[in-house]
């Protein structure tokens, strides 16, 4: 889709729904007016609407109890989506600043991807699942300075921290592994149809309960709670964590509210919490809380003195 303006707006669209649900259709509107240029009237919002459902599968539907619309909920396609518009967003940014270099360069300030290596593979990577062929290629570790050649089912490409993954399947086995592009080299696509994974779904919904790549290492989808900082929950509820993140902030400002999170304590979240530093504290589980308290401590260690 081409179309900068109209995905722009139905972007907005989704977030004030997303974010004031229950919104009139005139409410609506109004809102829309405020960010895109041009006019928007009703028969434009249900084109809009019928798009969204048809093209990427989000579902806005009216609901007469409280006289509004609201999203049915799916976090998946909820982050394709707003993935995709902002690709499209700084595609169009960078197809009007490449006509003139000099303007781009300066008044933009990219983040440095200079490091990431990975890049050119994710066209043929794309090429690969949409035509269901297996890919072959070498992965290199790092930490271990070693090769091994694979041949895999390719099925997502997965972005975190900046960087993009392939989600796949290996031949010699049947459960998905992921592979850093930037850790590939020697990639091909095979005339081999790609095998057919029987729980493909199932085992590609456990990213939903996490943060980042690492889905094994908590077995169990857990409740954690935080006691956090109300200004540091204004940052949270503005760029979450997790899609299952709730912020309830307290109404005494010199105290602090409450985060709650549904998922598989990993890693990744690990360092999520412990880079919010003194704003927030681990309530439950006791496990979690005793894990950081842990790390703290070793880190607090590194910092004293003989």
């Amino acid at each position: 889709m081409a179309n900068y303006k109209l995905l722009k707006r139905l972007e907005r669209i989704i977030y004030f729904i997303k974010t004031k649900p229950g919104i009139s259709k005139s409410d609506l509107i109004n809102q829309l007016l405020e960010y895109i240029d041009g006019d928007v009237s009703e028969r434009t919002i249900e084109r809009d609407f019928t798009i969204l459902k048809t093209d990427f599968g989000l579902d806005i539907i009216y609901d007469r109890t409280i006289r509004g619309y609201l999203l049915e909920d799916d976090p998946e396609r909820l982050g394709t989506f707003f993935k995709f518009a902002e690709l499209s967003s700084l595609a169009e940014l960078y197809e009007a600043g490449l006509k003139d270099y000099k303007t781009f360069q300066k008044w933009v300030i990219p983040d440095d991807s200079a490091a990431f290596k990975g890049l050119y593979n994710m066209k043929k990577v794309l090429k690969g699942i949409t035509l269901q062929r297996k890919l072959t290629f070498t992965k290199v570790n790092y930490y271990q300075n070693t090769r091994k050649e694979y041949v895999v089912t390719p099925l997502r490409l997965k972005e975190y921290l900046n960087r993009w993954y392939l989600i796949a399947v290996p031949d010699e086995i049947d459960d998905i592994r992921t592979f850093g592009l930037d850790r590939i080299e020697n990639l091909e696509i095979l005339p081999n149809k790609a095998k057919k994974i029987e729980n493909e779904k199932q085992q590609l919904k456990q990213f939903l309960d996490i943060i980042g790549l690492n889905y094994s290492e908590t077995k169990d989808v857990q409740t954690v709670v935080l006691e956090a900082d109300n200004k540091q929950i204004k940052y949270l509820r503005s760029l979450p964590l997790h899609h299952s993140q709730i912020c309830v902030e307290n109404e005494d400002e010199h105290k602090w509210g409450t985060v709650t999170y549904e998922l598989k304590p990993n890693f990744e979240f690990e360092t999520q919490i412990l880079k919010l530093g003194a704003m927030v504290e681990v309530i439950e589980p006791i496990w979690f809380r005793e894990k950081l308290s842990g790390e703290i401590e070793k880190m607090n260690g590194l910092y004293k003195g003989d």
